[in-house]
């Protein structure tokens, strides 16, 4: 049964001091059934005989499991819109999406339920409850956590990774993930490539405005078309995503059907599509490599228009922004900045339907680094807390 804010599908009593853990109900833990947030999935699923591979250094560290937390279903959209097991409840505003598909994930930890927890992003799926829900949320690089004993995707996209509402815990759990890990410092100056076409410039004042903080070197380009790389990475998602589950269809009725249309869009991308598709991968990832030799970071909004109502949530392209990067491999960092748009710039934030409308959310700064540069994403958050610019809950 659902929590009462509709975070879990699941609850386990945790005690004592152990950091407290909610898992997507994507990850196999050990003696349950995953559900990949569908009930037809759960119908035929056996338990799990082992936990998924990414639990294991976490259970060793002690960490308490508190959860199975809700997603958003087969982890396939970006709202954490749930028709089966309720939607979590975005605790900055009920009107608002959760976001997804880590919707639980966000919801328990900004609820305070779970000290962090693990989310998956094939497309954002970990930033975008980041940014809906006011949190700190990584994409991990593309095969550096084991997606063994994950329910899967889109394979060549999904990565494992950690939200957590401050800098210490989001760095508390990459440690407790992978045993590679290790802290950096910023001992320089950081230079920065913002990319100002990928938002509004009501977003780009805000963005400047916590880089300039933290004494970051910012260089404004607008030679990166997100939106074509969009494109590309949407025929490997979808496609990906009908081999993943195109035998959930025989019982389509079963499934939310929004869901069904994504799916069978998949169905659609002809294999000459998909190739040229990866051969966009590829030029993109150079692209990345070059401009990565000159800048540490790039930046830009994480979702760039307000956070959409549940009653307006159709067709919301949240993840506009993120998906490139889960295309490319590279990792990136959610931040919510506690740097509030003007009540002019609220007024004039775009929405996703067309037209403005205001938010009570914070903006969330993107941030990407090159592959298995996460320290120095974690580095950024550090300098941006002691400078008192990320958003607080409490």
């Amino acid at each position: 049964m659902a929590s009462e804010s509709n975070w879990a599908i699941e609850e386990y009593p945790a005690s004592g001091d152990s950091p407290r853990v909610a898992v997507k109900d994507l990850i196999d833990i050990v003696g349950t059934k995953t559900s990949a947030g569908s009930r037809l999935v759960l119908a035929t699923a056996e338990p799990a005989t082992e936990d998924a591979r990414c639990l294991h250094r976490i259970r060793e560290r002690g960490a308490a499991i508190v959860g199975k937390a809700n997603l958003h279903e087969l982890a396939f959209g970006s709202t954490g819109i749930n028709h089966w097991w309720g939607t979590p409840v975005n605790p900055i505003d009920p009107s608002l999406v959760p976001g997804g598909s880590s919707s639980g994930s966000a919801v328990a930890v900004a609820l305070g339920v779970a000290d962090f927890a693990l989310g998956t992003d094939t497309g954002g799926s970990v930033r975008i409850p980041a940014a809906a829900c006011g949190l700190l949320g990584m994409k991990t690089t593309w095969g550096r956590i084991s997606n063994v004993g994950v329910y899967p995707l889109a394979p060549s996209l999904d990565t494992v990774g950690p939200l957590a509402t401050s800098a210490s815990a989001l760095e508390e759990s990459m440690v407790m993930l992978d045993a590679g890990y290790a802290p950096e410092v910023l001992d320089a100056p950081l230079r920065v490539a913002l990319l100002v076409n990928a938002q509004a410039e009501t977003f780009n004042e805000v963005i400047r405005l916590a880089l300039s903080s933290i004494g970051a070197v910012v260089t404004e380009f607008s030679d990166i078309d997100l939106a074509k790389i969009h494109r590309s990475a949407n025929q490997v998602i979808t496609a990906e995503a009908f081999r993943s589950d195109s035998h959930l269809l025989r019982e389509s009725h079963r499934l939310d059907p929004i869901v069904v249309q994504r799916l069978l869009s998949g169905e659609a991308v002809a294999d000459h599509a998909y190739r040229q598709a990866l051969e966009d991968r590829h030029a993109f990832q150079n692209l990345l490599e070059e401009r990565f030799e000159d800048y540490d970071v790039l930046a830009m909004a994480t979702v760039p228009f307000a956070i959409p109502t549940l009653a307006k949530s159709i067709g919301a392209s949240m993840n506009r922004n993120t998906l490139p990067f889960n295309f490319a491999g590279t990792p990136g960092l959610a931040i919510p900045l506690s740097l509030a748009l003007s009540e002019e710039a609220l007024q004039g934030m775009e929405s996703p339907q067309g037209g403005s409308e205001g938010s009570p959310v914070p903006v969330s700064l993107q941030l990407v680094a090159p592959w298995n540069a996460e320290a120095r994403l974690v580095a950024v958050a550090r300098e941006m807390a002691g400078k008192g610019l990320l958003f607080s809950h409490r």
